[in-house]
């Protein structure tokens, strides 16, 4: 077979395994879909559509599902407006009011010399002229929990009514922090008003993930770039990380690194050493997200649990923190749990000798990827304080 040439690809579509790509098929999510269609279905009758609550871990078509629904609704009507809000990126109430601000009106509002009340008003009046309902996915809302987060941007939305009764806003919220208690989270005032319906989002059977796969390798590579025992390969790491997403991140990488070597197929080696970078992929992604204060902890439980090789003490964690810049024990506690809600470390009570200790364990794959992000050991922002 005749290597690749510089000006040959093996991709019909790179997009297709980007994990924002809405598929033209989405299998094996119809139940959910048809829940979701039911919860937003009072606003396309004048009425307030009905609050939703997506759980699931990472990867299970919670997003692409979301997606789908507000661009068929789209479509569909002007007299109901889906606003998709990242919570990795917008994490105050005048942000996620600023996103549905931009979507009515088409711009984005000033950035300063505007209140959170008068924005909220100018939203309040596009809505009554036009008639129309919101709906508003706070998406990965697990990232709002610390410090009260969510319940600062979900109660002033879920009462806007009564400021602006002819207001009809649903919010749908997605979890993939399967431990995310929101009767704790949020004020016994905003659970009486958010009651939502629960939409389960399971992981996907390994037959489910390497039907998904292969379609995106028929739409997105040329025939025969990707064997079927290679995709069988990729499908069994997959499934052992029970995220799809590092399915596709994986056969891009792979099919990436064959065409820069000039082959015509993609290889085991290819996806073992794709593997490496692709297997945290997601722990990049919540890594990233972060906050200066909250790296900061991450930072000191790696280094003390490196000194005492293992698990460390709260204590000393807490008190490493505090070598770099001032942290009083209660921020200390709320990033802990934040962490710990990512699932990028386990906390949990150890008897030592006639005592009990918390004892902080970082989990596999965070340490590798917090060293190759920049600031490892940059110093504490001014939220910690």
């Amino acid at each position: 077979m005749k290597p690749l040439t510089a000006d040959q690809t093996l991709f019909r579509d790179p997009a297709v395994f980007e994990s924002a790509h809405l598929p033209e098929v989405f299998n094996h999510r119809d139940t959910q879909l048809e829940a979701l269609a039911f919860a937003l279905r009072p606003a396309f009758a004048g009425y307030r559509p009905q609050h939703a609550v997506l759980r699931g871990v990472p990867g299970t078509g919670k997003t692409t599902a979301i997606r789908l629904l507000f661009a068929e609704v789209e479509e569909t009507t002007t007299q109901v407006v889906p606003v998709l809000v990242s919570c990795q990126v917008e994490k105050s109430l005048f942000a996620v009011v600023a996103e549905i601000f931009r979507v009515l009106v088409g711009h984005a509002p000033p950035t300063s010399g505007v209140s959170i009340k008068r924005l909220m008003s100018e939203v309040a009046h596009v809505l009554m002229a036009r008639e129309a309902a919101v709906v508003v996915c706070l998406d990965d809302a697990h990232w709002l929990l610390a410090d009260g987060g969510l319940d600062a941007v979900l109660a002033p939305l879920l009462r806007m009514h009564e400021v602006w009764p002819a207001v009809r806003v649903g919010v749908v919220l997605t979890l993939s922090a399967p431990e995310a208690d929101l009767a704790r989270a949020l004020d016994p005032g905003t659970r009486s008003v958010f009651q939502a319906a629960e939409v389960f989002f399971p992981p996907y059977s390994a037959g489910e993930v390497r039907a998904i796969l292969g379609d995106r390798v028929r739409a997105g590579l040329y025939p025969g770039v990707m064997p079927p025992a290679v995709l069988d390969l990729v499908v069994e790491r997959a499934v052992a990380t029970a995220d799809l997403r590092v399915g596709l991140d994986l056969i891009g990488r792979a099919a990436r690194a064959a065409e820069e070597a000039g082959r015509r197929t993609v290889t085991a080696g290819d996806v073992l050493a794709a593997f490496v970078v692709s297997k945290n992929r997601h722990l990049a992604v919540t890594i990233e997200g972060l906050s200066a204060s909250e790296r900061a902890v991450l930072a000191a439980a790696l280094d003390e649990g490196r000194a005492e090789d293992g698990a460390a003490g709260a204590g000393q964690v807490y008190g490493r923190v505090c070598e770099g810049a001032e942290m009083s024990y209660t921020v200390f506690h709320e990033r802990l749990k934040k962490l710990e809600r990512l699932r990028l470390v386990d906390v949990q009570m150890v008897r030592r000798g006639r005592g009990r200790r918390r004892e902080i364990g970082v989990r596999e794959g965070v340490e590798e990827v917090l060293c190759r992000t920049t600031g490892r050991h940059a110093g504490v922002a001014e939220d910690q304080k």
